[in-house]
């Protein structure tokens, strides 16, 4: 009778509050003229879904670079040896003769016609700049330099540039030998008005420059250049292939993923919470009843009570099983505030911490005082669950919790858990039950088995979907419902700062969270409110109707 009584105090609790919150937030939106859209606001998201792909693939490459920043700083340092050690062993220095010089066309005969001769000279330059440069290169050209050096092998080659409108040109000679490149250049010189009479008759080359053997090379190595370019190359196929892991990295990041790739029910979005860097003696525990916790956490918390209540008979004691697929997804954050939400209702809750390798609820709620847990119920160092439960200060939580790890892998036994669960039902109207991530250990399952539904925690971005699938159909093997899902850890996408953070991990798993300062947190965490107060109103009218 006290249980139904409890209950029904609860729930007319929550209906008051709903009405209360509900007739708020109609005035507010009444004085300020502001009307719902929803039809335009579905066009808006059809002509963004470009621009949500993007933003999307950038909110996956960011995880994927903290996990996988290495590899292309592995690449660079690879390719950049590379790089240099092609470039050291191929290396051949190459040393380069030019000259610059005229070309005229000798005039025929006499005296009288040198009159003429410059005239002939300016008619003929564009024809000799077109045929210079295919001279240079010709057979006939090669053959006689062969003749000329007496080698069987020119070791160089010849190019040759010519100025427009002129007979100006620059011939240049390149070898791996600074004696034979000038050898070469001189021989050309000497042999070209032989060939050039084949084709546009007797010239005359007038030098402006003289042959120079050249001392230095003109292609220098340089060590450090080398690597840097070989680096640069490795950064930029590193971040191709980060960019290709984000491109097919499949993670759950709104609730319609939830939806359609899951077939779950996402009872709410936690956002991410952060928290301005003032003296490290301040507590930052994300918890509703912590001051400096954003009003969109709460709201959120709140939504995810109602809607939880709305799927659950009245005038029943049940036990809500709160796991996640890997660590640091938020499980324990969530099992914590639903507590606390419950509880500030008036419902009797128990929150029992069943992660017992690594026990994190009394930390999650700020609670230093040491306390007895399973771990010592199990080995029978205390005589009762009674003396193992503690009461929270100014609400009707109580809390099964301790502070010694478990140190045997064996999984308790599922008869026993059942037994312990079934003796708290007489003192409670809510179970909360913290449990190990189902993803890495067999702990869920037996504890699944003992509990009547289970309340999924899904991190933002963190698990792939095929994990997420592995782990509920795990739990459905153990024949418990999964209630529905809550998706923690949502952006809020704000600029960044500064911030802290504390891992978590089980053996060889690591995983790791933290909180950012955040400059301009208040108008986010206010719009998100609003979307978990307009949630909580749909879940309102739902139940009504």
């Amino acid at each position: 009778m006290d249980t139904a009584t409890a209950t029904a105090t609860a729930t007319a609790a929550v209906t008051a509050d709903m009405a209360t919150a509900r007739g708020t937030r109609r005035a507010a939106r009444a004085a300020a003229g502001i009307r719902r859209k929803p039809m335009e606001e579905k066009k808006i998201d059809r002509r963004d879904e470009g621009a949500i792909d993007i933003s999307r693939l950038l909110q996956e490459f960011l995880p994927v670079l903290k996990k996988l920043f290495w590899i292309p700083l592995a690449l660079a340092a690879i390719v950049g040896a590379l790089w240099f050690a092609k470039g050291y062993f191929s290396y051949t220095p190459m040393y380069a003769c030019e000259v610059t010089f005229t070309i005229q066309v000798s005039a025929s005969g006499n005296t009288e016609q040198s009159s003429g001769y410059s005239y002939y000279n300016k008619a003929t330059a564009e024809q000799l700049g077109k045929t210079f440069p295919y001279l240079i290169q010709s057979d006939l050209m090669y053959s006689k330099l062969k003749k000329e050096l007496g080698v069987s092998v020119i070791n160089g080659s010849i190019t040759a540039e010519t100025m427009d409108n002129t007979n100006l040109f620059t011939m240049r000679v390149t070898s791996s030998s600074p004696r034979d490149a000038k050898a070469i250049l001189e021989a050309v010189i000497k042999v070209y008005p032989e060939v050039a009479d084949y084709v546009i008759g007797s010239t005359t080359m007038n030098l402006l420059t003289d042959p120079v053997e050249p001392t230095v090379p003109y292609n220098s190595f340089s060590p450090v250049k080398t690597f840097i370019k070989g680096a640069i190359v490795g950064l930029i196929i590193g971040f191709v292939f980060l960019m290709l892991c984000a491109a097919i990295r499949n993670t759950v990041r709104e609730p319609d993923d939830i939806r359609i790739k899951l077939n779950q029910t996402c009872l709410a979005t936690l956002p991410k919470v952060t928290f301005k860097k003032r003296k490290q003696h301040n507590v930052n525990t994300l918890s509703i009843l912590n001051k400096r916790v954003s009003g969109s956490f709460q709201e959120s918390i709140r939504s995810l009570r109602i809607k939880l209540l709305r799927r659950l008979e009245s005038g029943k004691c049940y036990a809500i099983l709160v796991t996640s697929t890997m660590p640091g997804e938020g499980k324990t954050t969530v099992s914590t505030n639903l507590a606390l939400a419950l509880s500030k209702n008036g419902a009797r809750v128990i929150l029992v911490d069943m992660d017992l390798r690594r026990p994190s609820v009394k930390k999650a709620l700020g609670i230093t005082t040491p306390s007895n847990g399973l771990v010592e119920l199990r080995e029978r160092k205390v005589k009762s669950v009674g003396e193992c439960l503690s009461e929270i200060e100014g609400s009707t939580l109580k809390l099964l919790a301790g502070d010694v790890p478990r140190k045997s892998t064996r999984p308790i036994s599922a008869r026993w858990l059942k037994s312990l669960i079934d003796m708290l039902r007489g003192q409670a109207d809510f179970i909360i039950v913290d449990t190990p991530p189902c993803g890495l250990l067999a702990d869920s399952a037996n504890i699944a088995s003992a509990v009547d539904s289970a309340l999924y925690v899904i991190g933002a971005g963190g698990v792939e979907i095929s994990q997420i699938l592995d782990s509920l159909q795990f739990l459905s093997e153990s024949g418990t419902s999964v209630i529905g899902c809550v998706l923690n850890g949502v952006e809020t996408h704000l600029s960044g700062g500064y911030g802290y953070g504390y891992g978590y991990g089980y053996g060889g798993y690591s995983y790791g969270y933290g909180y950012r300062h955040r400059e301009d947190s208040d108008s986010a965490a206010n719009a998100h409110g609003r979307e978990a107060a307009h949630d909580a109103d749909e879940a309102e009218s739902e139940e009504r109707e």
